[in-house]
């Protein structure tokens, strides 16, 4: 054996298998990932209407609007 493979084989990382902080990285990497995809997802054009909907639902428990001009706003939301 040459001596750089007698090293590598004599190296106390290996001798209970690969060491786990490489694959600790790239789990945590691929997490990350995952949350920053799906967190982008979420921020579709659904997002603005129920975000229109909340406001709309506010300014009619404050008073602002009437019952009639509430149903008639929430009707065109429904139809975007």
């Amino acid at each position: 054996m040459t001596p750089a493979l007698t090293a590598l084989a004599a190296a106390p990382s290996w001798h209970g298998g690969p060491p786990m902080a490489p694959f600790a990285v790239v789990f945590l990497a691929t997490l990350v990932v995952l949350a920053l995809v799906f967190g982008v997802l979420r921020r579709g054009p659904w997002r603005a209407r129920s975000d229109a909907r909340a406001v709309l639902a506010d300014r009619f428990a404050r008073g602002e609007i009437d019952a009639t001009e509430y149903r008639a706003r929430s009707s065109e939301l429904d139809r975007r």
